[in-house]
């Protein structure tokens, strides 16, 4: 077995950043929490996400339901010609990952999620849910993650055509580790591999 520190540093870096082949990936899960606060500033008050356009309502509106299953902090969060659309969430830092609850589902809905190398639309039928009719007693959760090299910036909440609303409650989020977190996990893999070499009496080492 031929070790070399230049090999363990490649592989390292090889399995955290991969941009050729970056995609926001959409599919049905998630929901495991912990759940953010949300308000008319945004998510944690601001902290986590700004919020521009749509409103955020703690009870059932004419036009707008609670969604079902159980809200978190007793907020919603609808978009729509009465609600004020699109309702634009930007988060202060990149993320790559972001589930909510998406209520009482139905083909006018659109999600568009914007990363670091595009956009991406999602609606009921790409995700594939079960019930795309609105019906207000039915809700699912869902779940966005970016493969690595790439991050999600802002997620816009919007109908199409223009009538009733887009209900979102239910917020998590998970954030991009920063510069000096994946230097650690580098030299990590490093550390493990001088390890292997120490305990291996077949190990050679070659300096490069």
């Amino acid at each position: 077995m031929k070790l070399t520190l230049t090999g363990i540093a490649v592989l390292a870096l090889a399995a955290s950043v991969q941009t050729a082949d970056a995609m926001v990936v959409g599919s049905l899960g998630g929901g495991g929490g912990p759940f953010l606060t949300l308000n008319s500033s945004g998510l944690n008050g601001g902290a986590v996400a700004t919020l521009t356009g749509g409103t955020v309502y703690t009870s059932d509106q004419p036009f707008a339901d609670i969604p079902s299953g159980g809200v978190s902090g007793g907020t919603f969060l609808a978009a729509g010609p009465t609600s004020g659309q699109p309702a634009v969430l930007t988060f202060r830092t990149p993320i790559n990952y972001l589930s909510f609850l998406w209520g009482s589902p139905d083909t006018y809905n659109t999600l568009e999620i914007t990363s670091t190398t595009g956009t991406y639309d999602f609606t009921v039928n790409s995700l594939g849910f079960a019930v795309t009719n609105g019906n207000q007693s039915f809700s699912q959760y869902v779940q966005f993650a970016t493969n690595p090299g790439e991050t999600i910036l802002s997620a816009s909440f919007a109908n199409s055509p223009a009538q009733d609303a887009f209900e979102t409650a239910n917020f998590s989020v998970a954030a991009v580790p920063e510069a000096s977190t994946w230097a650690m996990m580098i030299f990590g893999f490093m550390g493990i591999g001088l390890i292997a070499y120490r305990r291996s009496p077949k190990a050679e080492m070659r300096w490069v």
